[in-house]
């Protein structure tokens, strides 16, 4: 993929390690508007720390993320306002109620309160839980935080939202409102990076493959270009890459 006027992230050179050990090597990769990309790879490949880098969590060793036409570690802070971000096990504040958890994000972001307004209601019920509005949030199963995560990734429209493992224990009533909002949020010039196990998830709703094995991308394709070439489906393909 070239670099071009609608390319939103770019990764250059990037390397990950903790202590001596490396994680994500020498990985370079452009990202684009209006792009829902799966992350896929077996546990250890760097899925996890590769997230938590591009997305100004954690600084890497060397190289480089830019943001359209700036440094995210150089203005962390403006660029965190424009992602979303949903851990595996996301944190909330316990004594708060999801309303007003969200409304807390909402601010952290700098939305108005007429935006947060109309779009705090608006969330809740796109994940199934306007009728939680009231609960707090340390009453919550582990499913519903997981959807009040990523009501919570998507305050104030941002420009990208990163998924780790987002959709895992979500009700699948609720999975299905989430994925047919990230989908409008795609068409609509976003960008969404879900990095989960769960093959099937990602061959239904993602346009781009990933495929990270030792820190290293080792396939990077388009959906269209599966049925081609693997024949049997995504599964098959990612499991005779890995395999190689």
């Amino acid at each position: 993929m070239k670099k071009d006027r609608s390319t939103i992230l770019e990764i250059k050179n990037l390397n990950i390690s903790y202590g001596e050990d490396p994680v994500v090597k020498e990985l370079f990769l452009l990202i684009n508007g209006g792009s829902f990309i799966g992350l896929i790879g077996p546990n250890g490949a760097g899925k996890t720390s590769l997230l938590l880098t591009i997305s100004g969590q954690f600084k890497t060793q060397s190289g480089a993320v830019y943001f359209k036409d700036y440094d995210i570690y150089e203005n962390n802070l403006r660029f965190k306002k424009n992602i979303g971000f949903v851990h595996e096990n996301p944190f909330f504040y316990p004594y708060l109620t999801t309303q007003e958890f969200l409304q807390f994000i909402a601010d952290i972001k700098g939305r108005s309160q007429e935006e947060a307004n109309h779009q705090i209601p608006e969330l809740l019920k796109t994940v199934n839980m306007w009728a939680e509005r009231d609960k707090l949030t340390s009453n919550l199963s582990q499913g519903m935080k997981k959807k009040l995560a990523v009501a919570a990734a998507m305050i104030g429209s941002p420009r990208m939202i990163f998924l780790d493992e987002a959709l895992n224990g979500v009700d699948f009533e609720s999975a299905f409102g989430i994925k047919k909002a990230l989908a409008g949020y795609v068409k609509n010039g976003g960008v969404v990076i879900l990095s989960t196990h769960v093959l099937e998830v990602v061959e239904k709703i993602c346009d781009r493959y990933l495929v990270l094995k030792q820190g290293k991308i080792i396939a990077d394709l388009q959906a269209e270009e599966i049925n081609n070439l693997a024949g049997g489906g995504l599964e098959k393909y990612i499991i005779e890459m890995l395999n190689k």
